[in-house]
């Protein structure tokens, strides 16, 4: 059935095959990913039934020159080689070391990548125990990467995407080689795109002293950043008491903090931290959004500019609006706008939780490296998630990754706008909005 004629067919065969307890499969997936392997929605279907067998399946696609070399053969690889890693089975592991041990010399380019994606979704120190117990170049190859980053993360006068790229490869170190490097490329002096990706590498890592070299850097952090730092520091359980304790002593502002992460923290497990925030941040943190309502009501009245609405638009909405061709097509469209009328607006920008669609709602899932995620489900396939978090990141999660999601019942849309905005200055937001019919 590989070479059925109908492409409908070997598409339900690929997912069928996850089903089959036979060897045979393994060759039956590999003629499929041969033939049909540069479809996006075939391979989809392909990697949903390599739950097992990836191992095998990619040493002998590996072994397969003409299709390593293909475009399609490499990306598929790659995204198996982290399917494979992220689920960490040694066995299936085992079968991609091999893989990397019998490229030639002057494949190490290929090498490389397979031993990035391998090691992608390891966490910590297991990275390197994993790779260097397992023998041959695979190791030594991490250990070059590895080098290649630190030299090009460090470099001032290297391209700025140069050095993100590098910052992001430093994940697959331990942190005891690059804590030192990552805290230095924290602070103030760097290009705010080398911040947020130190930022983002050092999220990986579970150790304490994370929070506390995030918490040093702070001041230094502009208001974007500072959103990033917080996804960070509420990630992992044993970062959040000291994040508290800065709140405490006003290093970091009460008002840093979006509604949905402070109800996440009012029902926190540990009821010691519960008790902890309902303290400092007090029941109502965010007004009673009904009295914010009828507080905001005399700005209809007011007559708005549309320009300087467009302005506030580009400052305040679009990070999760697209209107004009400005902004990011992430919450609701805002195209339908002109059906709704500048008060019923008012409430939505207001009052975000009245009325809540599916699509639009946060989702907390945890991760098998201990982490917490909050944010918007963008998309999702048989194998992964994709999550939109609050600081406009896009993370890609494998599902063998998640070990638990649920909803918070709350909108993805943060409460609070109104500290950002006036009587006049939501007249002109809403102006600009109305405009748009």
């Amino acid at each position: 059935m590989t070479t059925d004629y109908s492409v409908q067919v070997r598409y339900q065969l690929a997912f069928t095959l996850g089903e089959i307890i036979s060897t045979a499969r393994r060759e039956a997936i590999q003629r499929l990913t041969i033939q049909d392997g540069h479809d996006p929605w075939m391979r989809l279907a392909i990697f949903s039934s390599l739950a097992r067998d990836g191992g095998a399946v990619f040493e002998a696609l590996g072994s397969n020159a003409e299709f390593r070399k293909s475009q399609a053969g490499d990306l598929f690889l790659q995204q198996l080689a982290e399917q494979v890693g992220a689920a960490n089975h040694k066995g299936e592991v085992a079968g991609i070391l091999k893989a990397i041990d019998e490229l030639a010399p002057a494949e190490k380019e290929q090498a490389v990548k397979w031993v990035e994606s391998l090691a992608k979704k390891q966490k910590g120190a297991a990275k390197k125990i994993l790779l260097a117990a397992a023998g041959g170049k695979a190791a030594e190859l991490l250990d070059g990467l590895i080098l290649d980053a630190t030299r090009v993360a460090s470099n001032d006068k290297a391209a700025i995407n140069e050095r993100v790229q590098a910052i992001r490869t430093l994940r697959l170190a331990t942190f005891k080689r690059v804590s030192k490097l990552l805290g230095k490329l924290l602070q103030l002096q760097q290009p705010t795109p080398v911040q947020a990706a130190a930022l983002d590498t050092l999220a990986s890592f579970p150790e304490p002293s994370v929070a506390e070299m995030t918490l040093t850097a702070w001041p230094g952090f502009s208001p974007t950043l500072r959103k990033r730092a917080i996804e960070l520091l509420l990630s992992r359980p044993r970062w959040i008491e000291p994040f508290l304790d800065a709140v405490e002593t006003n290093k970091v502002g009460r008002g840093e903090l979006d509604a949905a992460r402070l109800e996440l923290l009012k029902q926190h497990p540990d009821k010691q931290v519960a008790l902890r925030v309902k303290s400092l941040f007090g029941q109502t943190a965010f007004g009673d959004r009904a009295a914010i309502v009828k507080r905001y009501q005399p700005a209809l009245k007011l007559k708005g500019d549309p320009q300087r609405g467009k302005e506030l638009f580009k400052k305040t909405c679009s990070a999760c609006h697209l209107l004009d061709g400005v902004g990011t097509a992430v919450g609701a469209d805002l195209n339908g706008v002109r059906n709704q009328g500048a008060a019923a607006l008012l409430l939505n920008v207001l009052d975000p939780n009245r009325d809540v669609k599916p699509k639009f709602l946060n989702y907390v899932l945890e991760i098998t490296d201990g982490r917490v995620l909050s944010g918007l489900i963008r998309s999702e396939s048989a194998n992964t998630i994709t999550l939109r978090l609050a600081d406009g990141k896009e993370l890609t999660l494998q599902r063998v990754e998640i070990e638990q999601m649920r909803s918070t019942q709350l909108s993805f849309m943060p409460q609070g706008v109104e500290k950002q905005l006036d009587l006049q200055a939501m007249s002109d937001l809403l102006a600009y909005l109305v405009k748009q019919q």
